[in-house]
């Protein structure tokens, strides 16, 4: 998934492009009975994780996908972060530092978790502590806990939690790639595409594994391991009152899911990946009745990543109680999910239309929800705060795809004629033959033009990729047959998402963007307040 802020040098844009599709199917929805209300209470992007102390001071934690933790307090961001990794990890697509999670004893000992890709491209679980500054860690404090080599840059999954047993589980991504090619899922030998249980008290040095783990003397299986079958599991999270045990697993092609652990749980269950994706077998010989089936699910129809959320147990909205909120990446839509006693019930709460990387808990059980692009949302019970915006000639600018290096657009808005115009390119050192066509995360990728017409905030635009097109040449020629299709969808005057279906080189799914400056915004926001 997931992950990401701040604003890319123009040098820094240019390497290959990776791009996925993830295709989803709704369960049934019932009649909502909550009107979700999203309430900005910062603009800080690029958050992938949330969390709190648990120690009384009522600070929200705030992980940056490029290396840098942030704390919340008194409504205001603090200038200096709380622990910055930038330079010792490896960033872009999904990449970085992924979750935090702060011991059941901070408040004491000051130690805490962070989840991150090393400089190698593998995955790291390191404790830290806190310096005499309540505000800063000690970045000199670091104690490697655990590493996983990764043998793609994909999948990393990655929610750190302590469960109400004081155990830390880990949410590991099967490694990459699509489908799972070497059926790491499956494979009790290693660690990926599995959720884990350790111990990591500071006694041990490391970590040790719990005796109650379910394959403790299995020899087939690692001790570590507590449940198996999954993908990518883009969030964990314990209900703070039942101990009940969410997990959000991204799919392949249809289906993204939703899987539940009832507290008191023995471990040992198997999620079915790459056996089964959702409901759905993908392999031959397929027994359903060998899987643990997920509670909820959906298709393509309604995004194509999902989020994993919080089960919300606050007092100020007694309609959300015991409520878990959850949503999808590409689509901003949050359902919330609740047994009624005899089933599962999905429902639909509302469609923010933002890239949501995250949910996290405040220490008063206030929620709250970070989008990739517009910064840190409260989750309330109300009525919508999210005005429409509406496409304007400010947004001509140059933008870039802030979650992988080598994307860049054009963009301009003609309102005369109701129209938009765009090119995407990339761009790599070695530059390919002049004759070579484009094609997305290729050397000879360079250019993707579209354009057609646009209404609010929306844009449905026609693809033409181009052949040729190396800087420093004579200019592209685009094609003369339509390629596909792409919405661009803008949620104000800084972000967007691109989502495209190109069936001429089978690619499809969804890119945020952010502008690389910052120059046309406040004509962007005159012409947008005008149109109110």
């Amino acid at each position: 998934m997931q992950n990401k802020t701040g604003h890319l040098p123009l040098g820094s844009f240019f390497t290959s492009l990776t791009l996925f599709l993830v295709l989803l199917s709704l369960p049934a929805m019932s009649a909502a009975q909550i009107d979700l209300q999203l309430t900005q209470v910062s603009e800080q992007r690029g958050i992938v994780d949330i969390a709190n102390a648990g120690d009384g001071s009522n600070r929200l934690f705030l992980v940056e996908q490029r290396g840098r933790i942030f704390i919340l307090k008194d409504g205001e961001i603090l200038e200096t972060p709380f622990l910055s990794m930038q330079g010792k990890l490896a960033g872009g697509d999904e990449q970085g530092l992924l979750s935090l999670a702060f011991a059941p004893d901070y408040a004491e000992t000051g130690h805490f978790y962070i989840w991150y890709t090393n400089t190698s491209g593998g995955t790291a679980l390191s404790r830290f502590t806190v310096s005499d500054n309540p505000d800063v860690a000690d970045p000199g404090s670091e104690q490697p806990i655990l590493a996983v080599a990764q043998p793609f840059e994909n999948h990393n999954g990655g929610r750190l939690q302590f469960g109400p047993d004081g155990m830390l589980y880990l949410g590991l991504g099967d490694g990459g790639a699509a489908n799972d090619p070497d059926q790491r899922a499956q494979d009790g030998s290693t660690l990926l595409g599995k959720l884990i249980r350790i111990d990591v008290d500071p006694a041990h040095q490391t970590y040790a594994v719990p005796a109650d783990n379910p394959f403790v003397g299995n020899g087939n299986v690692r001790d570590e391991i507590w449940a198996l079958g999954l993908r990518n599991p883009w969030r964990i999270s314990f209900d703070r009152m039942t101990g009940d045990l969410f997990i959000a697993d991204v799919g392949q092609n249809q289906l993204e899911e939703v899987n539940f652990q009832p507290a008191g749980s023995n471990g040992g269950e198997n999620y079915g990946w790459d056996v089964m994706e959702g409901t759905r077998c993908v392999a031959g010989g397929c027994n359903p009745a060998s899987f643990v089936l997920p509670v909820a699910e959906y298709d393509h129809d309604s995004g194509c990543s999902i989020t994993g959320g919080e089960v919300y147990r606050g007092s100020a909205y007694p309609g959300l109680y015991g409520t878990y909120l959850f949503g999808d990446w590409c689509s901003g839509n949050i359902w919330g999910l609740k047994h009624d006693g005899s089933q599962w019930v999905t429902t639909l709460l509302t469609q923010a239309g933002f890239s949501l990387t995250s949910f996290g808990l405040a220490e008063d059980g206030s929620m709250y929800a970070a989008f990739s692009g517009s910064g840190i949302f409260l989750v309330s019970d109300g009525d919508p705060q999210v005005e429409l915006f509406r496409i304007n000639a400010g947004l001509n600018d140059a933008w870039y795809n802030p979650l992988t290096n080598g994307q860049g657009f054009f963009i301009n808005v003609f309102p005369d004629i109701g129209q938009i115009f765009l090119a995407w390119f990339t761009f790599d050192v070695e530059r390919p033959d002049a004759s070579v066509t484009a094609q997305l995360g290729d050397p000879g990728a360079r250019w993707i033009t579209a354009q057609g017409t646009y209404a609010d905030n929306k844009a449905v635009l026609d693809i033409f990729i181009t052949e040729g097109g190396i800087f420093d040449t004579s200019p592209p020629e685009p094609t003369s047959e339509k390629d596909g299709e792409m919405i661009v969808e803008f949620s104000g005057c800084n972000e967007g998402k691109i989502t495209y279906d190109i069936p001429s080189i089978n690619r499809q799914g969804m890119v945020p963007i952010e502008r690389i400056t910052l120059d046309n915004v406040p004509l962007c926001e005159t012409l947008a307040e005008q149109a109110q």
